[in-house]
C-alpha cells in the first residue's frame, strides 16, 4: 500500500516528528510505500500547500494525518479536505495534551475535520474522554517506542543524577524543576541536573538558575533524537513537569533506559504511569513535592529500584509488533 504521512515535520527531533519518522519506518520495513508530506513551512509555500497535497495525494492509497491543537491542526485541515476530494482512505492521529482546551474552544472546527475521516486514532485514555464528551468516534493506540535493549542499564543504585528531558517552552514548567533542584541540593549538594532541550524560555531558565546560585546544572541546548539515549544513560532519575500533556515519549524512552520517572500527573501521564508502582507522579506545579520525590528515590533505594525495574517491562507493550495490527486495521488492510 501507499501510504501519505502528512504533519508539521522537522527531523531528528522527538514529539509528532520523532513519531511519524518511526512510523514510515516500520511501514517501509513491512514492505509498504510510505512518505512525509510536510506542512511545516513558510507563509508563502502554506498558501500553496493545498495545491502541493492535492497533486502529491492522488498517488497514495491512504493520507494519514498526525495533528494537534491550535497551529498544529493545520495537517487535518489540510489534509482531510484533499482526501475527500480525492476520495481516498483518510486515518487521523491527534497528539498533544491541549486537545480539552482547543476542542472546547473551536468545537464546530473541530467536528467539521474529525467526522470526516475513516478512522481517528488517540494515543491515550485521557484524549479518549475528550473525543467522547464531542462525540468524535477514535481508537485508542499508543505512540510507538523503538526499544534497543542495549540502551537499557540496570541500576543497582540509584545517585542524585536528575535530567529533564522536555521542551524549554512554558507548556513544559521547566522552573518548577530549578525550583526543587534548590530544595534538594540543600540535602544532597553533590546532585546534578541536566536539562536536554531548547525552546523560547531556553535563556530566562538558564538566567533564573545563574540567580537561584544553583551548582552542577547543565544546559545542552537542542539534542539530536538519535543521541537521547546517550544522556538519558549517564542519569538515573527522569523528571517531568508539564502543566498538560497527552502520551509523552520522552516518559517512555526513560523508562526503557531504567531510570525512575517522576512527574505531574496531568493529562495522559496517569495512563501511562501506575503511581507508586512503575513510576511517582506529583501535583502540577508543586515543586515542594518534586522535591520530596527527588530525595526520596535517594534515601529509599530498594524501593526506587523496584520502581525502575517494573517500569522497564511496562513499556514492552508500545513496541511496533505490538500495536501494528490495530493500526494496519485503522488502515483497512493486513500486515
Amino acid at each position: 500500500m501507499k501510504i501519505l504521512l502528512i504533519c508539521n515535520y522537522k527531523p531528528g527531533v522527538g514529539g509528532i516528528s520523532g513519531q511519524v519518522e518511526l512510523l514510515q519506518k516500520y511501514l517501509r520495513t513491512d514492505g509498504h510505500l510510505a512518505d512525509i508530506f510536510n506542512t511545516k513551512v513558510s507563509f508563502w509555500q502554506r498558501l500553496l500547500a493545498p495545491m502541493r497535497l492535492l497533486c502529491t495525494a492522488k498517488d497514495y492509497d491512504i493520507l494519514h494525518i498526525h495533528c494537534c491543537s491550535e497551529w498544529g491542526f493545520l495537517p487535518a485541515v489540510l489534509g482531510v479536505s484533499i482526501g475527500r476530494r480525492l476520495r481516498k482512505r483518510i486515518v487521523l492521529t491527534y497528539h498533544g495534551g491541549g486537545g480539552e482546551l482547543f476542542f472546547a474552544r473551536h468545537p464546530r472546527l473541530v467536528r467539521h475535520y474529525l467526522t470526516r475521516t475513516n478512522q481517528n486514532i488517540v494515543l491515550s485514555g485521557f484524549l479518549a474522554k475528550v473525543f467522547d464528551n464531542h462525540n468524535i468516534p477514535y481508537t485508542v493506540i499508543p505512540n510507538i517506542i523503538e526499544l534497543d535493549e542495549t540502551q537499557y542499564r540496570e541500576r543497582t543504585s540509584l545517585k542524585p543524577r536528575f535530567i529533564c528531558v522536555r521542551s524549554h517552552e512554558n507548556l513544559y514548567n521547566i522552573p518548577c524543576i530549578l525550583r526543587a533542584f534548590k530544595q534538594v541540593q540543600s540535602e544532597l549538594p553533590d546532585a546534578t541536573l541536566t536539562l536536554v532541550g531548547d525552546g523560547s524560555q531556553h535563556m530566562a531558565l538558564k538566567l533564573m538558575a545563574e540567580e537561584m546560585q544553583l551548582n552542577n546544572v547543565s544546559f545542552t541546548g537542542r539534542v539530536d533524537n538519535s543521541q537521547i539515549y546517550n544522556y538519558l544513560n549517564r542519569a538515573d532519575v527522569m523528571l517531568s513537569t508539564p502543566k498538560v500533556d497527552n502520551m509523552p515519549v520522552s516518559l517512555l524512552e526513560a523508562m526503557n533506559a531504567g531510570l525512575l520517572v517522576i512527574s505531574t500527573n496531568v493529562g495522559g501521564v496517569p495512563f501511562i504511569i501506575d503511581d507508586g508502582n512503575d513510576g511517582l507522579l506529583i501535583p502540577s506545579d508543586d515543586h515542594t513535592s518534586l522535591a520530596n520525590c527527588m530525595t526520596w528515590t535517594i534515601n529509599n533505594q530498594s524501593k526506587a529500584l523496584a520502581i525502575t525495574k517494573k517500569a522497564h517491562l511496562k513499556v514492552l507493550q508500545y513496541q511496533w509488533c505490538g500495536i501494528k495490527d490495530i493500526i494496519y486495521s485503522t488502515y483497512g488492510i493486513h500486515s
